[in-house]
């Protein structure tokens, strides 16, 4: 009964939060309908409660039932009644101020790029900030705060652009993940206003183009060897950017997926393909990914009901 009338506060207050949260102008729902579409059988409400809890808030429980009362009843009511009048507004060509100033401040920073690497990324640094300013409504001091932050990929990428910036590396293969999904960002954005037949056949390949960004980013852990031989990062870079990645991973549920995707394919192909070759490099890489684990991130992370456990990587 204690932990019972300690629950019930916390939820009502967590799902409060979630009646108030603005499903139709949040950018992140956006993408999580592109990448995850309603499953069978599935309401709206089920969908806005798997992305808030995956995305949002993860004490958020999908199951909870807020008490019966005339004043939770109408405030739900009102809030239906709010969201439908919403969606009954009709959209318009004129982009919003917000997106104005979103696309424009993209479009300066891959202006920039070609000229100077150092200034794109500073841009850069400015674009997510604004994002994040956006994208997690208004600064409060708690945990669900801190972690609706913290697992945004938005912070993620300011983390990573403001280690490049700062240590002055060079390396465009840490660029790659960064271009790919503010390029694809501003690509739909342009076609939001002014529709193109190119522009609906890059969109077309969403889960594709999400999918290499992904496995750019995984692939970037041999980033920091090459770039020390090839002088486009200094050698202490290396120790600052896996402790990046051991953050990014335990920040993204989309990394810790493929991760394990590439692990299974790994495994399974050195048990059960014929070529010597491919059984030996699949070995190789294999021990490679164990060993950068143990030896620098303490393996990688998943999340297990609510908490950590540490496995390697490959």
């Amino acid at each position: 009964m204690y932990l019972k009338n300690i629950y019930l506060p916390k939820m009502e207050e967590i799902y409060k939060q979630y009646l108030q949260y603005d499903f139709n102008n949040s950018d992140e729902y956006k993408e999580f309908k592109d990448k995850f579409p309603l499953a069978q059988n599935e309401t709206i409400e089920d969908h806005h409660k798997r992305f808030y809890k995956s995305h949002i808030c993860r004490d958020f429980d999908v199951n909870y039932k807020p008490p019966q009362s005339s004043n939770s009843t109408n405030h739900n009511s009102h809030a239906r009644n709010n969201n439908a009048q919403r969606n009954r507004i009709p959209n318009t060509n004129k982009p919003p101020l917000f997106e104005i100033i979103d696309f424009g401040i993209l479009g300066l920073s891959f202006l920039i790029l070609p000229i100077s690497l150092n200034n794109y990324l500073f841009v850069l640094i400015i674009y997510f900030i604004y994002r994040l300013n956006f994208s997690v409504g208004v600064p409060a001091f708690n945990l669900e705060y801190l972690k609706s932050i913290i697992h945004q990929n938005y912070f993620s990428y300011l983390i990573l652009s403001l280690i490049l910036w700062v240590t002055g590396t060079k390396n465009l293969l840490f660029v790659v993940p960064l271009i790919i999904n503010t390029g694809f960002y501003l690509i739909k954005g342009i076609n939001k206003y002014i529709k193109s037949n190119l522009c609906d056949k890059i969109i077309g390949f969403n889960a594709l183009i999400n999918d290499w960004s992904l496995y750019a980013e995984i692939c970037n852990l041999i980033s920091p060897i090459i770039g020390l031989f090839m002088g486009t990062n200094r050698f202490y870079f290396f120790f600052i950017y896996l402790q990046y990645i051991k953050f990014r991973y335990y920040a993204s549920e989309e990394i810790r997926d493929k991760i394990n995707a590439i692990r299974v394919q790994l495994e399974v192909t050195r048990t059960n393909s014929n070529n010597p070759m491919l059984r030996g490099l699949a070995s190789i890489i294999q021990k490679i990914g164990n060993t950068v684990s143990q030896s620098f991130l303490g393996g990688n992370v998943v999340m297990v009901n609510g908490g950590i456990m540490a496995c390697n990587i490959f």
